[in-house]
């Protein structure tokens, strides 16, 4: 089998490298090519000229006929890059557009938190592309998979391309220094270049290059600005890796005062009043205006949800009854009563629920205008640059059960999906916060598609109800936090982040992060929804439901007031808990019921990926403690709330 990006070396264009894997040659030809280095494991490099082809190998210029060059098989030399810079520069962006590859950025530090692998072409040549996390220092280690790791030294690359925000140009230049002295070829990218230029700051990009000695690249990642010249400097570095090597202070004062001297000679600072975005930045964070500032965006944010979703609702339902529905009818409407009719069409609920009906109802008409609702919602507030504000707001508030600020990333990331939530509790310092922030990520942030359908089966019945799910979700988070904060040795470390510009959401990139969502929705959740209904109908064919109803009823009917038919969702919530809950509907339940259930599922285990990811990131110690506390304190909670409203 012929290598991967395997070729003639008459296919390869001129300028590009490539190592030869096979000669097929007759004996005679093999050993005169290999006398002149064109050997099996050479490199050579194509010139230009088309008849004969003329290629470098081992510093020789060497000739060679067209169709002995067809037979001489060769693999295109890959290069790679790691992809570099402190958190919130812009990396991920510059990442997705080299590559390709949807990953979610925002105006927020710590989004990467795991290495994103891809890999772009630069005039026909192949590049690999690492994007590490932000980092401020080069010896700082990263928590990747369960493991500290110093990606510097232990990734093989070919050389550095370092992502810079160019408004905050004097801080970033630190890290910059840094990697110059890792003596690896270096570009450097001054990204939101344009941002810089509204604050009034310039910037001699090539005077910076000169004092540097390395490829200073004018970049504006939202319209893609700079990325050709990225190109451009990158082929020249693939063609020759040299670079002068600037001396850097080893000392970090020393490299301040280096900084310093550097800034005076490339930047200068445009005097401007303050605007109102850099007065509202004070109003964010003060507690005074940014509690009340907190409150109402928490308000406004749960009523546009709810209107959005349920407008949206408003529109799929009757396309769903009045032409979906009665079109399943025509053509499946034949094998209604058979045992494949009832696994795709149900029986209306009664017994059976169908998976082209139901399944989709609640996929599609159910949850999804919530998920679209809630992505672009978090999509909006991450690009403005208000999360990492209200961070620093609730650090108080959050030490008191055991976090500092930054911990209510990954705590915010949970109410859209865990799985992301619990891999960010990587950028908290200590064991003591990992355990802390788990817990509350599996107590105080539903996911949305939960979310979702605990606001689509309570909105009939006033927001009250809804209102005292969430509220018993927050107060058993206070209780698990306060007590773990109290029981765990060792103290909270103080908030140290940075805190990002006010920038305006641009459409583009925000449609793309709503898009990414809403396709890792559809083909995620869609499918396992889809599997779930057919895990009950199939329990429910094999009488395994009336087994384990007989087995279950008394706790169940007892702790939570369910009727003994809905035992199996508790096994299914381990599955997809949203699944689990938006099976309640079919039963018909009392809203107080509901209000049970409802606290119950959210609470009790986590989905079977959330499970596995928090084993990989915790361990199987951690994971099952937490696991346990989870639900210890939601049946103790269900059996309160069924005593107090039922």
């Amino acid at each position: 089998m012929e290598p991967q990006n395997s070729r003639s070396l008459y296919q390869l264009k001129a300028g590009q490298t490539a190592q030869i894997t096979e000669l097929q040659t007759d004996g005679k030809m093999t050993a005169k090519l290999a006398a002149m280095g064109l050997a099996r494991g050479q490199f050579v490099t194509r010139k230009k000229g088309s008849s004969p082809v003329v290629v470098s190998v081992s510093g020789t210029e060497v000739a060679i006929g067209r169709e002995t060059a067809k037979k001489i098989l060769v693999t295109a030399k890959k290069n790679t890059f790691l992809l570099a810079g402190n958190p919130n520069v812009g990396k991920s962006l510059i990442f997705s557009r080299l590559t390709g590859i949807g990953i979610i950025s925002s105006n927020f530090p710590g989004t990467t938190v795991g290495l994103n692998y891809g890999q772009t072409q630069f005039k026909g040549e192949a590049y690999d592309i690492i994007d590490i996390p932000g980092l401020y220092r080069l010896e700082e280690e990263w928590l990747i998979e369960g493991k500290k790791r110093n990606l510097f030294k232990e990734l093989k690359y070919d050389f550095i391309v370092c992502v810079a925000d160019a408004s905050h140009l004097e801080r970033n230049l630190f890290f910059v220094l840094e990697i110059l002295q890792l003596q690896k070829p270096l570009i450097l990218m001054l990204n939101k270049f344009d941002e810089a230029q509204r604050k009034g700051i310039s910037i001699d990009v090539k005077k910076l290059s000169k004092l540097l000695g390395i490829p200073v690249i004018a970049t504006v990642a939202t319209t893609g600005e700079g990325l050709k010249e990225l190109e451009r400097e990158a082929i020249k570095l693939t063609d020759n890796s040299a670079q002068k090597t600037l001396s850097v202070p080893p000392a970090a004062e020393e490299k301040w005062k280096f900084i310093g001297k550097i800034i005076q000679q490339v930047q200068q600072v445009k005097h401007k009043h303050p605007s109102f975005w850099e007065h509202l930045q004070g109003w964010a964070t003060a507690p005074a205006t940014g509690l009340p500032l907190a409150l109402v965006t928490l308000v406004v944010s749960f009523f546009l949800v709810r209107l959005v979703g349920e407008s949206l609702i408003s529109v799929l339902d009757p396309l769903y009854e009045d032409y979906y529905f009665p079109f399943l009818e025509k053509i499946l409407g034949g094998i209604k009563d058979t045992v494949p009719g009832l696994l795709l069409l149900g029986d209306g609920g009664e017994n059976y629920f169908g998976i082209l009906t139901d399944g989709l109802h609640i996929a599609l008409v159910d949850v999804m205008p919530y998920v679209f609702a809630f992505y672009t919602l978090l999509g909006f507030l991450g690009e403005l640059g208000y999360l990492p504000r209200l961070a620093v707001l609730l650090d108080g508030i959050l030490h008191k059960i055991g976090l500092h600020g930054y911990g209510s990333l990954p705590i915010m990331l949970g109410f859209g999906c865990k799985v992301p939530a619990v891999m960010g509790i990587r950028v908290l310092e200590t064991r003591r916060e990992r355990v802390i922030a788990l817990a509350l990520i599996l107590v105080l942030a539903p996911c949305i598609s939960q979310t979702a359908m605990i606001i689509s089966i309570l909105s009939p019945y006033g927001i009250g109800y809804m209102l005292l799910v969430f509220g018993a979700l927050v107060l058993n988070g206070v209780v698990i936090g306060s007590l773990l904060n109290h029981v765990m040795k060792g103290e909270t470390p103080e908030l140290f982040m940075e805190i990002p510009s006010w920038q305006i959401p641009q459409l583009k990139p925000l449609a793309r992060k709503i898009w990414i969502r809403m396709k890792e929705y559809l083909l995620d959740a869609l499918p396992l929804i889809l599997v779930g209904i057919l895990f009950v109908d199939l329990m429910q064919l094999s009488g395994i439901t009336t087994w384990l109803t007989q087995i279950l009823r008394a706790p169940v009917q007892w702790a939570l007031g369910l009727p003994p038919d809905a035992t199996p969702l508790l096994l299914l919530g381990f599955l997809r808990k949203d699944v689990s809950i938006a099976l309640l509907e079919p039963f018909h339940l009392a809203p107080q019921a509901l209000v049970v259930a409802c606290v119950f599922m959210s609470m009790y285990m986590p989905c079977v990926a959330t499970f596995f990811v928090m084993l990989r990131e915790s361990g199987w110690k951690d994971t099952l403690r937490v696991v346990f506390l989870t639900l210890l304190f939601s049946t103790i909670t269900a059996i309160i709330l069924r005593m107090i409203l039922m």
